[in-house]
């Protein structure tokens, strides 16, 4: 098993991207510096930040002078603390180590800790003072802030002359100081920042404080805010740098919902400028490709069995094949026993053997994302290990390509799952299905050398055909001559579906019930649905079929067919599974069947509030389309939509104004 936190042993390959960081932060010309670290979640962001850190600690900087590192997230002082002024604080303490008491510069951290004592109220209205009390006091602490910010404050005092000063949402005390404590509150912060520049430059010890600024992507909007706030307006000081690792477009959500309408005509909002002006070095980390989280799982494996100067040999030959070839695989099975030769224990090898199997579909399917990847192979350690308790025998290799299929498209793995338990003759499905996608049989060769006609194509039609997705208009037969059920060419036929089914090994012929045994938390419909009426549980079944005519057929039984004491049932069972699954067919079922009985639509919108709104990105423009814009419940839920941080709630507002609503 392998820990979810960050750490510091780079197994990503982000060498040059430590390179980069350190050498921005080293450059005493570049001090005051604000860097941002880029990506989304679970890219890697925070183990690049303490890789960073460790190695800025054993550096020396110029005139033997160290660089300082103050470790922040404003994510732990949320709700507790003004989040500007534990900054603050956490820099002084981390500087109060440095210095010998009842000196000149432990008087003067005590002086500043003082000052944010003061300014520990006033500095949680600052923003709001700035832009309702005194207009012209924003150029004034933009300028104290950063020249390059001016443009910003015009359109600050722009909303203050106005009179829209932005309301907190966070719970704090917005009464507006008068106008001579807002004059005050600037002389206060311009005297803190001049005393806190002369405190590092009378520090020779010190080459430069670099504040690394982590889950600020995890905050709420004033949170987000008043961290930038606090850089800008105290911190940022010759001798200083902050890094600040987030998901941008989180970010510049969170900003545009802090201080709305104040971008640009014509642009979306004021988050991207203002992030855009607030970093003077961005380092965006990469995702993963296929040969790197090849790479990447088959280091997991080899930290998780061998000793630690095995492991060390092992990531050395890897650092060295990575400089050679920075996007090739620079670990796998045969790599790994040409480094330990016969240290190579057998374990090892069998388990690299399936990652490098799932590897290419697993890396394209989680977008190259290392916590999902190391997510993925920790649930699969847990379920070979209990198996193992339990005295089940489990094949990694089909455990892996079943956990595939579970990780990605649920909804076609719960298909696998029906017809596994529907008996023998459902299985036969999975069998046909692998047969269905094997590519054809070479075409023999005439008597004169030129190719012939196949004489065994199975019917079937041609990977070009496959992949543009049409589909024939009668069933296709399988390789056993026989017609192949729609619903398994309509499920074999998608590329994703194809592409699992052609990886090793097959599973026509492996009692699969073991393995559906640890992954029936995710489904738990089969056992419930047995006790629906027969006629409802077949409806179900059509209602999340990934053919469209089934599922209007299954709609048009609903109205006419289906009893009042029946539907709330079947709806229910559906809504899990859109649950469980959002982005799969059930979801199509659901907004069909709201379309055509109006009763359904408050449940489903409930149901769709429930689930992340970047997991519906695909669904969206469906959602939005096929709902009744004019029902409450369907109001409601867009406007929550709409009105969200996310990123993709502009894309609500656009489908909303184009009117592909109703």
């Amino acid at each position: 098993m392998w820990s979810d936190n960050e750490t510091d042993l780079d197994l990503l390959g982000f060498d040059f991207l430590v390179d980069e960081l350190v050498v921005a932060l080293t450059q005493p010309q570049l001090l005051p510096l604000t860097v941002g670290v880029l990506g989304g979640w679970g890219s890697g962001k925070s183990s690049l930040l303490k890789i960073v850190s460790a190695e800025l600690g054993q550096m020396v900087g110029p005139e033997s002078g160290r660089y300082v590192v103050v470790s922040f997230s404003p994510w732990q002082y949320e709700g507790y603390e003004d989040i500007k002024t534990a900054l603050m604080e956490s820099v002084l303490t981390r500087l109060g180590s440095l210095v010998e008491e009842e000196t000149p510069e432990a008087e003067e951290v005590g002086r500043l800790h003082r000052m944010v004592d003061r300014l520990r109220r006033p500095a949680r209205r600052l923003g709001h003072a700035a832009l309702s009390v005194a207009p012209t006091g924003v150029a004034m602490a933009a300028s104290l802030a950063d020249p390059a910010l001016g443009d910003m404050a015009s359109a600050f005092t722009q909303q203050a002359l106005a009179g829209a000063a932005p309301a907190s949402s966070d719970g704090t005390d917005d009464t507006l100081p008068s106008q001579g404590e807002a004059e005050q509150l600037y002389v206060d912060v311009g005297t803190f920042r001049q005393r806190f520049s002369e405190l590092l430059a009378s520090l020779p010890q010190v080459s430069a404080v670099i504040v690394m600024i982590d889950d600020l992507d995890r905050c709420l909007p004033p949170t987000v805010v008043g961290t930038f706030e606090a850089i800008r307006l105290f911190l940022n000081v010759e001798k200083s740098a902050f890094v600040i690792a987030a998901h941008a477009e989180v970010v510049q959500a969170a900003i545009d919902m802090r201080y709305p309408g104040l971008g640009r005509p014509g642009t979306t909002g004021l988050g991207a400028e203002y992030l855009e002006k607030m970093l003077q070095v961005k380092v965006n980390i990469p995702a993963l490709s296929a040969p790197e989280a090849e790479t990447y799982m088959h280091l997991l494996l080899a930290q998780s069995h061998l000793d630690e100067a095995s492991f060390t040999q092992v990531k050395d030959a890897v650092a060295q094949r990575r400089r050679q070839s920075a996007l090739a695989v620079a670990l796998n099975a045969g790599l790994a026993a040409q480094t330990l030769g016969q240290q190579m224990p057998e374990r090892l090898r069998s388990d690299m053997s399936w990652a490098a199997q799932t590897a290419p579909v697993l890396g394209s399917g989680l977008r190259g994302n290392p916590r999902q990847i190391k997510r993925f192979m920790n649930t699969l350690t847990l379920r070979l290990a209990s198996a193992e308790r339990r005295g089940t025998t489990l094949s990694p290799k089909v455990l892996a390509k079943l956990m595939v299929l579970e990780e990605q498209h649920l909804s076609d793995f719960q298909k696998l799952f029906d017809w596994q338990v529907q008996g023998p003759e459902a299985v036969n499905r999975l069998a046909a299905a692998e047969r269905h996608v094997q590519p054809p049989s070479p075409a023999p060769v005439g008597d004169a050398g030129q190719p012939g006609t196949p004489q065994n194509t199975s019917g079937r039609r041609g990977s070009s055909q496959r992949r543009a997705g049409t589909a024939p208009s009668t069933p296709a037969p399988d390789s056993s001559g026989g017609e192949l059920d729609e619903e398994v060419r309509a499920w074999a036929d998608k590329p994703h579906i194809a592409a699992w089914l052609l990886l090793d090994p097959p599973l026509a012929n492996v009692d699969l019930g073991p393995y559906f045994t640890f992954a029936r938390a995710r489904l738990t419909l089969a056992a419930s649905t047995a006790r629906l009426p027969a006629q409802v549980q077949e409806l179900l079944g059509k209602l999340q079929s990934d053919v469209r005519g089934q599922r209007r057929a299954a709609v048009g039984s609903v109205t006419e067919s289906v009893s009042e004491q029946d539907l709330p049932v079947l709806v229910e069972h559906l809504l899990q599974i859109v649950l469980r699954d959002p982005t799969g067919p059930a979801t199509d079922g659901a907004l069909e069947l709201a379309q055509a009985v109006p009763s359904v639509v408050p449940a489903l919108c409930e149901a769709l509030r429930m689930i992340p709104l970047d997991t519906l990105r695909s669904k969206l423009t469906t959602i939005v389309r096929r709902l009744p814009a004019n029902d409450p419940s369907v109001v409601a839920l867009l406007d929550g939509w709409q009105n969200s941080p996310h990123p993709i709630s502009r894309l609500v507002g656009e489908l909303r104004q184009s009117g592909t609503g109703g």
